[in-house]
């Protein structure tokens, strides 16, 4: 059974994608998917082709960079510290976050389903990223 969810975070004002990703980073998340980097290439143009690579952080950062001058969607997979739970976060050109809790994702298991995310662990490690500048969130599930 295909599950379909999504966390989308709204600043109550807009900042830098890269500074985004950079707040990320410094509370917590990495660019480690199981010892490579899973990023949206230069020019997908909403296809959606990540890629999944073994390259310097250096230059996946370079790439996510030329994304955002381009004004193109940025995508890229993050995992939080030493616990290769993360998801995939697309970052809008107007700083909305979407994350999607894909890697590894963490559940509870409730008396009448299967498993359902555990929705908790991940806002305790996304919102207090963002500090005064968090505005809203909301969480969908589909199973």
């Amino acid at each position: 059974m295909s599950v379909s969810i999504s966390i989308e975070i709204s600043l109550s004002k807009q900042i830098s994608r890269m500074t985004i990703l950079r707040k990320l980073e410094d509370f917590g998340w990495s660019y480690n998917d199981q010892g490579k980097v899973t990023y949206l290439p230069i020019g997908d143009d909403n296809y959606f082709n990540w890629q999944n690579k073994s390259i310097p952080l250096e230059e996946l950062l370079k790439i996510l960079v030329i994304k955002d001058n381009q004004k193109e969607l940025i995508g890229v997979a993050m995992t939080w510290k030493d616990t290769d739970v993360g998801g995939t976060f697309l970052i809008k050109e107007n700083g909305t976050i979407l994350m999607s809790p894909d890697i590894n994702r963490k559940v509870l298991d409730v008396e009448s389903y299967n498993s359902i995310t555990d929705v908790n662990w991940y806002v305790t490690k996304l919102i207090p990223v963002f500090g005064q500048l968090f505005e809203s969130m909301s969480y969908n599930e589909h199973v």
